[in-house]
């Protein structure tokens, strides 16, 4: 496994997103309310960052090869494998680009839950993360098993940070309505039975939460590496 994004992500939340939480407490309320958004949404986005980063750095893991070659069922030209043959030492070099060609252009594409799941199940196979209530989210943190409350948040490890994306996909595409996206909802629905409270309020906490969510998350994928 190749655990560097997921370490620069790790890098990323002590240094850049505690820092900034810290310092928005010091503003009241009037004053941080976009730059919590700003804040909220980077973070987001830098972990989704991290996940198809992650994914293509460990592209020959075997689930990911599966993935990467399910449709390649198109014949090889002659010329084709002698190009790639005369590549000689760059051949693994070469291959490995295949595959994350494959990959991006296929399974990077999908729901943001669907590439964690992936990325679970190519670094930490035996993990349940789909649709076990694990997540406190009150706090973000992760444990063996959790009682959900509502059935407004899923409690699952992917299904929460399908939420946490939906948020952040109301604040960027959203039309200035602090609503989740028509798609979101019946994803949300679909996939985790979770109907979401229609309104989106971004506060302070909301950008600790994520960040310890995230750091659980990151610490279960890196416990493979030690």
């Amino acid at each position: 496994m190749n655990p560097e994004s997921i370490l620069d992500f790790k890098k990323y939340v002590e240094k850049e997103i505690r820092p900034a939480a810290a310092e928005l407490e010091d503003l009241d309320d009037s004053r941080r309310k976009h730059l919590q958004k700003l804040v909220y949404t980077n973070l987001v986005n830098r972990f989704d960052a991290m996940v198809d980063i992650a994914i293509l750095d460990n592209a020959t893991e075997e689930s990911l090869i599966k993935r990467a070659t399910k449709n390649m069922d198109g014949n090889v030209t002659e010329a084709a494998l002698v190009e790639l043959l005369l590549q000689g030492t760059n051949l693994q070099d070469a291959l490995v680009a295949k595959l994350c060609g494959a990959l991006r252009y296929t399974l990077l594409k999908e729901r943001h839950s669907k590439k964690l799941s992936a990325l679970f199940e190519a670094i930490q196979s035996d993990v349940q993360v789909w649709n076990h209530p694990r997540v406190n989210v009150s706090t973000g943190r992760i444990s063996v098993k959790i009682k959900p409350q509502n059935r407004t948040t899923p409690y699952s490890i992917c299904g929460y940070a399908d939420w946490l994306y939906s948020r952040r996909n109301a604040l960027v595409h959203g039309t200035g309505s602090s609503t989740f996206l028509k798609n979101d909802i019946t994803q949300l629905k679909k996939l985790f039975k979770c109907t979401p409270a229609k309104r989106i309020i971004i506060k302070l906490a909301a950008i600790k939460t994520a960040a310890a969510f995230y750091d659980d998350v990151s610490e279960m994928l890196l416990a493979e590496v030690t």
